[in-house]
């Protein structure tokens, strides 16, 4: 009786058996597995590296591993790089050669890592150095005419220099390479350091810390030069049925040379030579020297061509008339401490209006207002661009200059009147 039982469990079990190699033949034949190299590459990263050491020729380890993987046909079709991380793990390791193997983790149960390749890395490791190198400012070009500059200043004025001994004892300069572009005032960029040979070529086997650094480049106008606005002197009308809708100058600011004397009467802006629109129909541009005073003079880019450098190109729009309004308007000046007093250059500009000619006709002085905001700003002289504020409906096409110099100077306090006092 029990040998009968024991026979049939048997056959029962080989009968199971026999049905769990069919199904698995049969998932297999549904959802086959598939061997094959994942693409693209796998990034490599390194992780767990010793304190105090550091990874010498870290730019000859390789970036990326390939990575051939099993799985089920269904597990490729959600396949991604997001799933799958590659990376070397140097806790444990001294100072020395060593080779480290490539360890890959796949974030689906059923894909399975066959092969890696390269299988293992070659790391160097070396004991870590530091050097303070101070910052050294490289500026790729120069101020415009009439300006100079002084020495730059950095803020911190050294760095750290990490890396193997090797590669920190390459560094003899970390240098921050500035572009000027021209600027007229001071300029203070945040700058990325560069780690530099004594000849001038990176390293790029090192670390910075901090790897930025704040410039600064004082630019300073010369002795005996300064800039002015540039005013067209635009004479005669156009034909009947057109108006001036704008008018432009480029550029519309010049810098002068002379003596102090000379420059001290020039009020922040010269004409141009006359412009006659007399009769147009279409817009009108002529290239026109500048009207200077005796002992000024233009002062000229060397990369400018001889025939443009020393006039400017005034441009004057001429459209048909369908409303357009010049009106002069005296300047507000607003945000001056109470304890300066300004000077405007000039104190009256030509807005250029366009609009519905009934609401042109029916505007009032008091309707626009040029405002030039001082908030804020120090005495001195400023060469600010106000802003126009007009009705609804009319549109500003120009303003005339469109550069205001403002002169802030400290307020002089009166001289107190002494009290006489009659005698008994």
């Amino acid at each position: 009786m029990t040998g009968r039982i024991a026979s049939e469990i048997g056959t029962i079990l080989l009968a199971l058996g026999m049905a769990f190699l069919v199904w698995v033949a049969a998932v297999r034949e549904e959802d086959p597995i598939e061997t094959r190299n994942f693409l693209p590459r796998i990034p490599l990263r390194v992780v767990d590296a010793p304190p105090n050491l550091v990874i010498a020729d870290r730019d000859a380890l390789p970036a990326d591993v390939q990575v051939k993987i099993r799985a089920p046909r269904s597990v490729w079709q959600t396949l991604t790089l997001g799933k799958i991380r590659a990376w070397i793990d140097l806790s444990g390791y001294g100072a020395g050669e060593h080779t480290v193997p490539v360890q890959v983790e796949i974030a689906e149960s059923l894909a399975v890592a066959q092969e890696i390749s390269p299988p293992a890395i070659t790391v160097r490791l070396e004991p870590q150095a530091t050097r303070q190198i101070p910052v050294t400012v490289r500026l790729l070009d120069s101020p415009p005419p009439g300006y100079f500059n002084r020495p730059p200043t950095t803020d911190p004025i050294s760095v750290t220099v990490k890396g193997s001994a090797a590669a920190v004892a390459q560094v003899e300069q970390v240098v921050a390479e500035v572009r000027l572009n021209s600027s007229k005032e001071t300029i203070r960029p945040l700058i990325t350091l560069s780690p530099r040979t004594a000849t001038g070529v990176p390293v790029s086997e090192v670390a910075l810390e901090p790897d930025k650094s704040r410039i600064t480049v004082p630019i300073e106008q010369r002795f005996g030069y300064k800039d002015v606005s540039v005013k067209a002197n635009v004479v005669g009308h156009p034909a009947p049925g057109y108006w001036v809708s704008s008018i432009s100058v480029d550029p519309t600011t010049v810098t002068l040379v002379g003596g102090p004397s000379v420059l001290g009467d020039i009020t922040g802006f010269v004409e141009t030579a006359p412009v006659d629109i007399n009769g147009a129909t279409a817009d009108v541009t002529r290239r026109v020297p500048l009207n200077l005073p005796p002992g000024a003079s233009l002062v000229v880019d060397e990369s400018q061509a001889a025939e443009n450098g020393r006039s400017v190109q005034v441009t004057i729009g001429i459209a048909a008339l369908t409303g357009g309004r010049t009106v002069p308007v005296g300047l507000t000046v607003q945000g001056v401490r109470q304890d300066l007093t300004w000077s405007a250059a000039p104190e009256v500009v030509d807005v250029i209006l366009s609009g519905p000619l009934p609401l042109l006709q029916s505007l009032k002085s008091d309707d626009i207002a040029v405002v030039v905001d001082v908030f804020g700003l120090a005495p001195g002289v400023h060469r600010i661009q106000p802003e126009v504020i007009h009705p609804d409906g009319v549109d500003v096409t120009s303003l005339v200059p469109d550069t205001i110099e403002i002169t802030l100077a400290p307020r002089r306090e009166p001289t107190p009147t002494p009290t006489l006092t009659p005698s008994p």
